[in-house]
């Protein structure tokens, strides 16, 4: 008897935690990529010419349809004195994936940078289907448009395409 509870309890946890199949890394055709990880945390990444960003955040899927939410990672400012008044630390972007204290000119620096978190924003809503995740719009419908692609005039599809597993 206890191996059918524990053959039942084994089966129920894989078949319940119906999220291996969305795992993986997705590419479009233009320079977006969306990693899906099992501990339900993705990894957004744009990269054009000089300019790139980077988003993480957690996902979660009902009915194949994918929500993501976006959790930015923040450093502390320390700004110091200004003259006798004691300036209050502030929170900004960290230009990388781990949550520091940084000082002014470290910050400057980063601003000025091609690269950053959040600097393009990862679709709030995908909808998976054959190993392709399809934008959906503010509207609720799928993004089946063809976008002309910048290196040759051919037209490609939206959606992301499963790379790796």
């Amino acid at each position: 008897m206890k191996l059918i509870q524990i053959f039942l309890i084994l089966f129920m946890s894989k078949s319940g935690f119906g999220q291996d199949k969305y795992v993986g890394i997705y590419k479009d055709r233009f320079s977006e990529s969306i990693e899906l990880k099992i501990d339900s945390t993705f990894l957004h990444k744009t990269r054009f010419d000089l300019s790139s960003s980077w988003t993480m955040g957690k996902w979660k899927v009902k009915n194949d349809t994918i929500f993501l939410k976006t959790q930015l990672v923040m450093d502390t400012l320390v700004l110091g004195k200004s003259g006798p008044k004691q300036l209050k630390d502030s929170l900004v972007l960290s230009p990388d994936k781990f949550a520091n204290r940084i000082e002014f000119s470290d910050y400057a620096i980063s601003t000025i940078s091609s690269g950053g978190q959040n600097r393009t924003k990862p679709p709030l809503k995908l909808y998976w289907k054959k190993n392709k995740l399809y934008r959906i719009n503010r509207n609720g419908t799928l993004d089946l448009r063809k976008v002309k692609a910048i290196r040759n005039d051919k037209k490609y599809r939206t959606y992301f395409l499963k790379e790796i597993e």
